[in-house]
């Protein structure tokens, strides 16, 4: 039987690269945010989903009867559609497991996706990350308008990080990754927690740690094609510094 999961998180936590990670191993096939909401224009999709489109795209393809029709099904019943046939490609694979990423918030969009997946068997890998490097990620990553890329990002540019929102955006994280935890609990999920700075320390023990949970034998992956976005803070931020000093007050380091 197919073990299936999803890698839950939030944003700039690396889940692009460890999804990437995972779908290189012999034994798992994975992709990206299959319910992401996807803009009028979904160009060079299948750079991050080489199994199928995501639900939004996919539902624009398909028979007449879909173009035609396009409410004739409620989203529920097409998710469920969806997702079965997302496990059957998995499955064509033959491989032992099946894995993709499912961001906190994407449960309030999609009311039906918490039960869709305790429906499907589905088990929750939860990855965090130090809540001052993901804020810092997504400020430079908003300004700098490069959230992943394969390859390596030539910018010379330094971004400016305004102190009082920086603050604000971790104790806001801080508290979504703790509302997360309790609502993937509270809906029933079998599920562990990870961290990004394990990742990066020993990948072996990361991946071991990931393996056993799927009760699956351990193999480490290849390294991802992902590049990091911010390899030295300190020549990407202006006012580090300053930065460091809030960080520190958070009580986390850079």
């Amino acid at each position: 039987m197919l073990k299936k999961f999803v890698l839950v998180t939030r944003g700039r936590t690396g889940s692009t690269a460890v999804l990437d990670e995972l779908g290189k191993s012999s034994r798992l096939c994975t992709t990206q945010e299959l319910f992401l909401r996807q803009p009028t224009s979904a160009k060079n999709w299948n750079h991050y989903y080489s199994l199928l489109p995501p639900f939004d795209l996919w539902k624009q393809q398909g028979g007449w009867w879909k173009r035609r029709f396009p409410y004739y099904d409620s989203d529920r019943q097409q998710a469920r559609r969806y997702l079965v046939h997302a496990e059957t490609l998995a499955h064509r694979k033959g491989v032992e497991g099946f894995g993709w990423k499912v961001l906190s918030h994407q449960f309030e969009e999609r009311p039906f996706l918490s039960e869709l997946l305790e429906r499907h068997g589905y088990r929750a890998i939860y990855l965090r990350r130090n809540s001052v490097r993901q804020v810092l990620s997504g400020m430079v990553a908003n300004q700098r308008g490069i959230y992943n890329s394969l390859e390596k990002i030539v910018d010379e540019r330094r971004y400016h990080i305004e102190i009082d929102r920086f603050q604000w955006l971790v104790r806001w994280e801080r508290e979504c990754l703790k509302n997360d935890c309790v609502g993937l609990a509270t809906a029933g999920f079998d599920f562990i927690e990870i961290s990004y700075e394990d990742f990066c320390a020993d990948r072996h023990a990361f991946y071991a740690n990931i393996f056993h949970f799927l009760n699956l034998p351990m193999e480490l992956p290849p390294a991802s094609d992902f590049v990091k976005v911010i390899d030295d803070p300190k020549s990407v931020i202006e006012n580090y510094d300053e930065v460091s000093a809030a960080a520190v007050a958070l009580g986390e380091a850079l």
